[in-house]
């Protein structure tokens, strides 16, 4: 029996870049280091660490941005960075991602439903009523209303526009989204709720994830398996979010104890499992 493919395999990718400043120019700095992963159909992987780890990076050659020094990115089978540019554009549609920075990630001369037909005018080249139509179907899927479409950034508070960029990275039925920390600059309560619109829309679109984040409780919430990176490598990995309570290394433990609930009834370890973990983040 043939064995499935996976969907993102990652084998040996490795990136540096040359350190800046007067006393350091030539100075090479390791941004990844002999990377090797996989994602399945439908999966959402959590990859972790602290800041300068190298996660955003690993982000970047994923999304095709950044070319590697070493190693192959393959989607679907076709290497992002190989030599057949048909077909990699022909899978780059299944490809999205939602940043960080929601009002930077979009222009602001544009209203939001142009925002979100731009992938569709690129790849789609749908009549202009359906496109309206798409995109008032993108918008209600997002929870927002039809009439939204009219409205200009500076009009949405930030959850509203991150709703926005999430509808604009669905637009195409992508296969695959890249979330880079999509919900940290999100309040608490607003965080959840993208959370728990993230897991709807996955569920409903069939769609995998890439969750790149520094706050372990939100990546817990969201994600199957998980990756911890430290330096430019996976340091650690969990294939069982419910053993999150397992975690060893120092970067990890110190990721955990940054999120870790003021109830006392959740400080012991083995009490922490993924949804307790995260539930109890969510109401702290």
């Amino acid at each position: 029996m043939a064995a499935i493919q996976p969907l993102l395999e990652l084998r040996g990718v490795s990136k540096h870049f040359h350190g800046g400043g007067i006393f350091k120019q030539g100075r090479k700095v390791q941004a990844t280091k002999e990377i090797t992963l996989s994602l399945a159909a439908k999966e959402c992987l959590g990859l972790v660490g602290e800041s300068g780890s190298g996660k955003s990076t690993l982000g970047r050659i994923i999304l095709g941005i950044e070319k590697p020094d070493r190693g192959e990115v393959l989607f679907q089978g076709v290497n992002l960075y190989g030599k057949d540019r048909s077909g990699i554009r022909e899978v780059r549609r299944d490809l999205q991602v939602v940043f960080q920075d929601c009002f930077s990630s979009v222009n602001p001369r544009r209203t939001a439903g142009e925002s979100i037909a731009e992938p569709l005018r690129n790849f789609a080249r749908l009549s202009y009523h359906d496109e309206l139509r798409t995109v008032g179907n993108l918008l209600e899927l997002v929870g927002l209303d039809v009439e939204d479409a009219a409205k200009y950034p500076h009009q949405f508070s930030g959850g509203q526009l991150q709703r926005v960029c999430i509808a604009r990275a669905i637009s195409l039925r992508p296969k695959l989204i890249v979330l880079d920390e999509a919900v940290s600059s999100l309040d608490v309560l607003v965080q959840a709720q993208i959370l728990d619109l993230l897991s709807d829309l996955r569920e409903e679109l069939g769609m995998s994830y890439i969750f790149i984040s520094h706050d372990l409780a939100a990546v817990a919430h969201l994600s199957d398996r998980l990756a911890v990176m430290c330096s430019g490598e996976i340091v650690e990995r969990l294939d069982n979010m419910d053993d999150i309570h397992c975690l060893t290394h120092p970067v990890s433990l110190a990721l955990l104890a940054a999120v870790l609930p003021a109830q006392p009834e959740y400080r012991n370890k083995q009490e922490t499992g993924a949804g307790k973990f995260a539930a109890a983040a969510r109401t702290s």
